[in-house]
C-alpha cells in the first residue's frame, strides 16, 4: 500500500510539473509575440517617414535645392529603410513567413537604393533621383498603406508582393 502511494504522489508532481512547464512556455511565448508586435509598432514611423521619399525628392530637384539638403534627405531616409529591414528580418528569423522574408528583401532593396543616393556625386545622385522617381513615388503609396496594419500578421500577401516587386524596379 505505501508503495502504491508513493507512486501515486510521483505521478501527481508529474503531472503538476508538466502543467507549470507548459504553462511556462505558452506565456513566454506569448510575450515573445507581444514584444515582437510592439518592435514592428515601433517600426511603423520608419514606414511613415518613408511614405514621403518621392515627393521629397521630387520637390528638392524642382527647387533647385543644395547637394547637401539632398543628401541629408537621403540619408535620413537610408536609416528609415535600414530599420525597417531589420525588423523584417527579425519577423522573419521567428515566425518564418513568406510575406516577412519579401519585406526584408523589400526593404533591403530600398535601403541600398537609398545608401547609394547617399554616397554618389552630385551628377549621379542626380540622375538616380529623377530615373527612380516614379518609382519612389509608388513606394510613397505603398509605405502609407504599410503604416495601416498594426500587426504584422495582418499584413495582406497582395501589399507585400507590390512593395517588393516595386522595389525591384529601384536601379542603381
Amino acid at each position: 500500500m505505501k508503495r502504491k502511494n508513493y507512486f501515486v504522489v510521483l505521478v501527481v508532481m508529474f503531472i503538476l510539473i508538466l502543467l507549470f512547464s507548459s504553462y511556462a512556455i505558452w506565456s513566454c511565448r506569448k510575450d515573445e509575440e507581444s514584444l515582437l508586435t510592439s518592435v514592428y509598432v515601433y517600426s511603423l514611423e520608419d514606414a511613415r517617414g518613408l511614405s514621403d521619399v518621392g515627393g521629397t525628392f521630387e520637390y528638392l530637384l524642382r527647387e533647385n535645392a543644395s547637394d547637401d539638403l539632398v543628401v541629408f534627405y537621403a540619408r535620413a531616409y537610408s536609416i528609415r529603410a535600414g530599420h525597417l529591414e531589420d525588423t523584417f528580418g527579425l519577423l522573419q528569423a521567428y515566425a518564418d513567413d513568406e510575406r516577412f522574408q519579401l519585406m526584408f528583401s523589400a526593404m533591403f532593396n530600398y535601403h541600398l537604393f537609398l545608401h547609394e543616393v547617399s554616397f554618389s556625386n552630385s551628377t549621379r545622385r542626380k540622375t538616380l533621383i529623377e530615373k527612380n522617381l516614379e518609382t519612389l513615388k509608388e513606394l510613397d503609396n505603398l509605405m502609407k498603406n504599410l503604416a495601416k496594419y498594426h500587426n504584422p500578421d495582418d499584413l495582406p500577401e497582395e501589399l507585400v508582393e507590390k512593395i517588393f516587386q516595386t522595389s525591384e524596379k529601384l536601379e542603381v
